[in-house]
């Protein structure tokens, strides 16, 4: 290694002449250091401008007056770009910062701006130099522009989108028609979350854009287990609607597999309208075509003639206005008491003569057997089916025999049930003492009925003679009259319009009992001697009757034997009805 040797003494007074060289460069420095920051000092506190390196946004303000900074403050590139509010994949708006009611103190902004570089005292005469040299080598004092929004503007922006987002929620629904069974499925409903809307747009985005919050509102679906238990029905025709008056629609016959239902709409799409699987049976019948045959045509028709007191007279007239106007759906069972009610005082019924126990008394509602037994041979000639039905004990005479029907409150009944396949109407009049029964329906074809009957056997019946004392000697007076016994069987004949027998049934068997006439014999005034001698008494214990002056019994007034009625009927429109006995 060459080189040159240095003494030893030489070494160290260059190395003390560097030291010296050192403090004398590091002085150097700090002079021109603190030279520059006096300078620098000097210069800042001198600026009449914003401080260099100062920044609002992308806004540069070094070098700007006062006013010129103001001006750039006041620009609306300050608060920011234009925002775009989506939801659910939509686009519901772009809104400036301004249209949201944005807004920046400008005047405190204007003022931080300002302030920088220029602090009170030496330390920030210092300072003031540190900040003017570092903005002058490119350092940035960023300032933040605090934007504020009007609750009200942000608000109000929310509610006017969900007015154009918002969506009730559409329920599932069906639709039962001639062409089947169809299902709509449920279309869920959505509503903007327009508290958290306005939030989301008071602090901004970057990307210029903000998803709106929303909530989804279900759909109600169908609960396809309860449908089919709600649509599951037999098919049944149009029918009378009696309480609204009116014809109505009939029951469609649906069966459903709620299963298959269930996964077919759960495929469809929301808002989708399909059909689904089902068996239906439409009515044979509709409202409209039974709207056009409705209580077209006279069924039957019958008239009995009422005899009697005034009393009994009024029964069954009140009785017949009960009865009268009655609607039977087909399928529809008339239970003649439960439409005439229970006979009453109150209800304007009066007490009449009645059948009890063999005997003949008055009782309230005395004669209606009348009107329930008119109404019978009606529903016979109307080829109607009789549900239940009970003769007389004895036979009343007023119709033809084994056409009666019999009724008592608590029992028996007369029902029949309407088997036509249409409504029917049972019209009841009375006037000049005859009581009508029509019957009022729909018909399917041109047969009719004629009621027949054989007469098996007949009793009579014998007169027994009863003195009394309340009774004047040689008068009688009838206490009860007889009745002949009679065993009946009835006969329904249906015939075509041509007068071929379709049908010849047993409709009935009808036994009436007979019953002894009972005459009361006067004994009051009677002579100690009877005038035809001892022992005319006619046996012990059988009182005699009556003799007139020659000694002679005086025969019992003859009583005339109940009429009766032709065996037959003919409907209204062969042949006019007979009147009945």
């Amino acid at each position: 290694m060459e080189g040159r040797r240095v003494a030893q003494a030489e070494a160290a007074k260059m190395k003390k002449r560097g030291r010296s060289w050192g403090w004398i460069a590091g002085a150097a420095v700090a002079g021109l250091l603190t030279g520059g920051i006096l300078g620098f000092g000097l210069y800042a506190n001198g600026y009449e401008s914003v401080f260099p390196g100062v920044t609002v946004g992308e806004e540069a303000l070094g070098g700007l007056t006062r006013e010129e900074a103001g001006a750039v403050l006041s620009s609306e590139a300050l608060l920011g770009d234009s925002v775009t509010v989506t939801a659910d994949g939509e686009t519901l708006g772009t809104f400036t910062p301004a249209q949201l009611g944005a807004s920046i103190d400008k005047e405190g902004l204007e003022d931080a701006a300002w302030s920088v570089g220029r602090e009170e005292g030496v330390s920030g005469w210092v300072k003031n130099g540190l900040t003017m040299a570092k903005g002058m080598l490119g350092a940035k004092t960023e300032l933040e522009a605090p934007v504020a929004y009007d609750q009200d503007v942000l608000r109000r922006t929310a509610a006017s989108l969900a007015e154009g987002f918002d969506r009730a929620p559409q329920a599932a629904s069906y639709e039962l028609s001639r062409e089947g069974l169809y299902a709509t499925k449920g279309v869920d409903g959505r509503a903007l979350n327009q508290s958290g809307l306005a939030e989301a747009l008071a602090q901004g985005s970057a990307s210029g854009a903000v998803e709106a919050p929303w909530d989804v509102i279900a759909a109600e679906s169908l609960d396809m287990t309860a449908l089919a238990g709600q649509l599951e029905a037999e098919a049944s025709p149009a029918r009378y609607d009696i309480e609204q008056g009116k014809v109505v629609d009939g029951q469609v016959g649906v069966k459903i597999d709620p299963a298959a239902a269930s996964f077919a709409l759960d495929a469809a799409a929301p808002g989708e309208r399909i059909q689904l699987p089902a068996e239906i049976v439409y009515p044979e019948m509709t409202a409209q075509e039974l709207e056009a045959v409705l209580f077209r045509d006279v069924l039957s028709t019958t008239t009995t003639n009422v005899s009697g007191t005034s009393v009994r007279k009024g029964n069954v007239k009140l009785a017949g206005q009960a009865v009268n106007g009655t609607v039977l759906n087909h399928g529809d069972v008339f239970d003649y008491n439960k439409v005439v009610g229970k006979r009453t005082k109150e209800r304007g019924f009066g007490e009449a003569a009645t059948y009890v126990n063999g005997e003949t008394v008055n009782t309230v509602g005395g004669g209606i057997c009348q009107v329930s037994s008119t109404i019978y041979l009606a529903t016979l000639l109307a080829n109607l089916e009789i549900v239940e039905r009970y003769n007389h004990r004895f036979y009343p005479g007023y119709i033809t025999l084994g056409m009666d029907a019999t009724v008592s409150w608590g029992g028996p009944e007369f029902r029949f049930k309407n088997n036509t396949g249409y409504p029917i109407r049972i019209d009841v009049s009375y006037a000049n003492s005859k009581l009508t029964v029509t019957v009022v329906g729909t018909k399917v074809n041109d047969n009719y009925v004629k009621m027949t009957y054989d007469l098996i056997s007949s009793s009579g019946y014998e007169t027994e003679y009863v003195e009394t004392e309340d009774l004047p000697y040689g008068t009688q007076k009838q206490k009860q009259n007889g009745y002949k016994g009679y065993d009946v069987v009835t006969y329904r004949n249906v015939y075509d319009k041509d007068g071929n027998l379709l049908s010849h049934t047993q409709e009935a068997r009808s036994k009436y009992s007979n019953r002894n006439q009972i005459m009361l014999v006067g004994t009051a005034g009677a002579p100690s001697t009877p005038v035809g001698g001892a022992g005319d008494g006619g046996g012990a214990g059988t009182p005699a009757p009556p003799q007139n002056d020659s000694g002679l019994p005086i025969a019992p007034a003859p009583q005339e034997e109940p009429t009766l009625p032709p065996e037959t009927e003919m409907p209204a429109w062969l042949n006019p009805p007979a009147q009945q006995q």
